[in-house]
């Protein structure tokens, strides 16, 4: 098999029949391909499919990977203990639909979903059924009294929601964020696709490469985070097996798609406005009245969207903040005190939790001659600020 061809090709299909953003389809025909091999490798990929509202081609979507995945089994809406056991017996392709209307209040099925993507501890522990419950009275398949059964939930899923994912979910998936298509437009329906001979390429490409698969080590971008590296090691794999452009066009994708998830997770944008309001300012101190008038000034942002345009508060701020260790204090500024944050309480935050593809964007924009007056970047040597209110 000619994993190049088959992969371009799987490229071709998906453009054909859904609307798809950038990188999104060179790296749903790497996961395709995946779903043929994921028990080859101790990581498996998740796809998260989000939309700011309803008709952006998510259910769509869904049904073409239906299609085109291997032993799929597609869901609107699952239970905990239905969903390990379909797992545990058909070791399928997970698609699942409309997740906005069951996860969010599912504290269960969240946890489940946030270990099943490493093999080691997707596992869930039940107490086994007692042989009168199943019907069964003697054997060496009755369950003793108190018994305890092991189900994994280990297998490639694709979850479908309207909204953001929960931050832990999406910190194990590759996002794809759909857009409603516009009047130009056009897609065939998906109806009109034979899948028949693609997914036997798929089997061929795998069962001819087995051992290459279980065994391969890519070199991994080092602009990914630890997580995110883990869930793209097994699309790289099939990349780097597939040769051409696809080692490029697979790192490509995994360094644009990684770096806008992590943009537009609510607490790294927060620290990141944060940021730029310091180094606007030029000060090493903000007053948190200060503070709050800045933020409320950057419009539409992932850490103000869940609040409806209610206005934010110092208590909001605090809460925010507090699980990074920062906290509010009495600072003087010029002949006032007040209570306010100080840049270099924040500074390690900065450096810990605020994206560097983020922070480069920044840099960029912002790079030029003025750039030595502005407070030092996370990551760099902390410096001194002066505060606007005293004299230089």
């Amino acid at each position: 098999m000619d994993g190049k061809k088959l992969l371009t090709f799987l490229v071709h299909v998906l453009k054909r029949f859904v609307v798809l953003p950038k990188w999104a389809a060179e790296t749903l025909a790497l996961w395709i391909v995946h779903t043929y091999a994921f028990h080859l490798r101790d990581v498996t990929t998740y796809i998260g499919l989000e939309s700011p509202e309803k008709r952006c081609g998510k259910t769509t979507l869904l049904s073409l990977l239906h299609e085109l995945t291997n032993r799929a089994v597609a869901s609107s809406n699952i239970s905990p203990p239905a969903f390990f056991r379909v797992i545990e017996d058909l070791s399928p392709t997970l698609l699942i639909d409309e997740v906005d209307t069951f996860l969010n209040s599912n504290d269960q099925l969240r946890g489940i979903l946030n270990s099943g993507y490493h093999k080691k501890t997707a596992f869930v522990l039940r107490a086994a059924p007692s042989p009168a419950a199943s019907g069964e009275t003697d054997g060496e398949n009755s369950a003793s009294p108190g018994a305890v059964k092991r189900y994994s939930c280990w297998c490639p899923k694709a979850l479908a929601k309207i909204g953001r994912f929960p931050d832990t979910l999406a910190d194990r998936c590759i996002i794809i964020r759909m857009q409603r298509k516009t009047s130009r437009e056009q897609c065939d329906r998906s109806r009109d696709l034979d899948p028949t001979s693609l997914k036997q390429q798929c089997l061929r490409l795998v069962a001819d490469h087995s051992s290459d698969i279980a065994s391969a080590r890519p070199q991994m971008p080092p602009e990914l985070n630890d997580r995110a590296a883990d869930i793209w090691e097994p699309l790289l794999v099939l990349a780097d097996l597939a040769g051409g452009e696809w080692p490029e066009l697979a790192r490509q994708a995994a360094i644009s798609l990684s770096a806008s998830a992590q943009e537009s997770t609510p607490i790294a944008s927060l620290l990141l406005d944060i940021f730029i309001l310091f180094t606007a300012e030029k000060v090493d101190r903000m007053f948190t009245h200060s503070l709050l008038l800045g933020l409320s000034r950057f419009g539409t942002r992932p850490w103000n969207e869940t609040r409806n345009g209610k206005e934010i508060t110092d208590l909001w701020l605090a809460q925010q903040l507090r699980p990074y260790g920062i906290k509010s204090k009495s600072v003087r500024s010029g002949d006032k005190i007040l209570k306010g944050y100080l840049y270099s309480d924040l500074l390690d935050v900065f450096q810990r939790y605020i994206p560097k593809s983020a922070l480069d964007s920044f840099l960029e924009e912002h790079s030029g001659p003025a750039a030595n007056e502005t407070p030092p970047p996370p990551g760099t040597k902390d410096k001194p600020l002066r505060n606007n209110n005293q004299p230089n």
